[in-house]
């Protein structure tokens, strides 16, 4: 069975479902909806106008073409519109949360602080930005306004999926690196600056455990960074086992959610 499902968060979360890096993941995994470089609490706003020659990253190219697609779907929550009762896993992570946090702009509306692909584009330059909160500055703030958005999305995610199954990818940035000649290496930089990435990304990832029935793909401290990985080198890009494990955890999360629903239909009509 070949199972539809949503994919929001970072590529810790969208590689798995990435032919070069998982080639048989079409077997089992049909990518409905997908979203990278957003945070939650943007994600539970109200849509911000924009034209789309003001939010185009030029060159344009394949690489440029998808940072634009990156910040309009950020702008017109083309994610959460596209949630529907027909998708039947959603696998989401917290890294972009801590890696970007957010923007309080004109109206008081809010996007992502989306530092790699924004202030590249006309929108940016005409924006009055009144208030950045994140992780880094003001972590109280912003963990007290994502705590409210995070609510705000599992009260929307019951109402309009109630029966997909959801799962938070515990994903953790590390440290540990597997060179190109298969020696490991620990990169002093990674072990110091992941210490704290960790720490962040541990505490939204524990409200939403403590709060909401997910399921969960953990993460321990042996996990490697590629060199070689297609991305380059990164606090996330892992060695290949590590999404070839992920993509089976949640082929069994499936099955079992699957048994579980017709469970229930076999109780309704018997």
């Amino acid at each position: 069975m070949v199972y539809n499902i949503a994919v929001f968060g970072s590529c810790v979360s969208r590689d798995i479902f990435y032919s070069q890096i998982n080639p048989n993941y079409k077997e089992y995994f049909n990518v409905v909806l997908s979203s990278q470089r957003s945070s939650i609490i943007s994600l539970m706003q109200q849509p911000v106008e924009f034209k789309m020659e003001d939010i185009t990253i030029t060159p344009e190219s394949q690489v440029n073409n998808a940072r634009t697609c990156y910040i309009k779907e950020d702008l017109n929550k083309h994610f959460l519109k596209g949630l529907n009762n027909n998708i039947e896993l959603l696998i989401f992570d917290n890294y972009f949360e801590n890696r970007f946090g957010v923007l309080e702009i004109d109206n008081n509306q809010i996007i992502t602080n989306n530092d790699w692909d924004l202030p590249e584009t006309e929108f940016y330059n005409n924006l009055k930005i009144k208030n950045p909160l994140n992780m880094k500055v003001n972590k109280k703030d912003y963990f007290k306004l994502w705590c409210e958005n995070v609510d705000l999305f599992f009260d929307y995610l019951d109402t309009n999926c109630p029966d997909t199954k959801i799962v938070l990818n515990e994903a953790r940035a590390a440290y540990n690196v597997l060179k190109k000649d298969k020696t490991v290496e620990c990169n002093d930089f990674y072990k110091k600056e992941s210490k704290v990435v960790n720490e962040n990304i541990k505490r939204l990832d524990k409200y939403i455990v403590k709060n909401y029935d997910v399921n969960c793909l953990k993460f321990d401290n042996e996990i490697l960074v590629d060199e070689n990985h297609i991305w380059g080198i990164g606090f996330v890009h892992y060695e290949n086992k590590i999404y070839e494990d992920r993509l089976h955890e949640l082929i069994q999360i499936s099955e079992n959610n699957n048994r579980s629903f017709l469970d229930k239909l076999k109780n309704i009509f018997h």
